[in-house]
């Protein structure tokens, strides 16, 4: 096990035709971990300070790349409501059952919408959007597959990318290899997980990424539990966070 470079090899979850309650069992494990373990709060977090910036826009389009089961798109639509901001969400993963299960459970599909579409895909076109948001999503592109990924983004519409990544530790790996069997989660999950951990970048390989995408403004912050939260300004944003 080396984690001095990126693994390239896929998880179960990648499988584009998983189907039935492996898959849903799945699904559930990473909405329990995203909420329990911080990350739909320090990814709402992000955008609410943004959309805070953004005062006589009438409502927000977010759109989420990668959105699996939709629980993501789900939490931050309950923040924004709280504040009294008015989004609309577009939720794109490749596994048409993953969108079926988060259809299943849409609380509000008047105002959020899923559909499936494969992100890696060259051709994918992204739909116009204020604010791109992945989780957990983009250490699935090589790095020279991002770095096309973001210079495409830029001719878009899309004003503003906010993503949550793992970053690769020892430290984080081994962490999980021991807690895995005490949460509750699928096996799959389980397995991954640590999978996930061996893709993911370090800070530094994300900000020679960024960096190589001809893109000048962006942050990139370390969260708890090994995570974190890049924002990439896009189209000279006057009021960065």
């Amino acid at each position: 096990m080396n984690l001095r470079v990126r693994l390239h090899k896929p998880e179960q979850l990648d499988n584009l035709s998983l189907s039935g309650g492996i898959l849903n069992a799945t699904l559930d494990s990473l909405k329990f971990i995203n909420t329990y373990f911080g990350n739909h709060k320090q990814l709402s977090k992000a955008i609410l300070q943004y959309c805070k910036t953004q005062p006589g826009v009438e409502r927000i389009h977010i759109v989420d790349i990668g959105c699996g089961g939709g629980d993501c798109i789900m939490h931050i639509s309950k923040t924004l409501k709280k504040h009294k901001i008015k989004a609309t969400f577009t939720g794109i993963d490749g596994n048409p059952k993953s969108i079926f299960y988060a259809q299943q459970n849409n609380p509000d599909p008047t105002h959020i919408r899923f559909h499936t579409a494969n992100v890696l895909d060259k051709n994918f076109a992204l739909p116009d959007c204020d604010v791109l948001i992945s989780s957990h999503f983009m250490y699935h592109f090589n790095n020279e597959s991002l770095i096309d990924f973001l210079k495409k983004l830029q001719s878009n519409t899309v004003k503003h990318i906010i993503f949550s990544e793992l970053y690769r530790s020892k430290m984080a790996y081994h962490i999980f290899k021991t807690v895995r069997f005490m949460l509750p989660v699928s096996d799959m999950a389980r397995k991954d997980g640590l999978i996930a951990i061996q893709r993911a970048f370090t800070n530094k390989e994300l900000e020679t990424i960024i960096r190589k995408s001809a893109i000048e403004k962006h942050r990139i912050t370390k969260k708890p539990f090994f995570r974190m939260i890049a924002q990439i300004y896009l189209h000279d944003e006057k009021n960065i966070i």
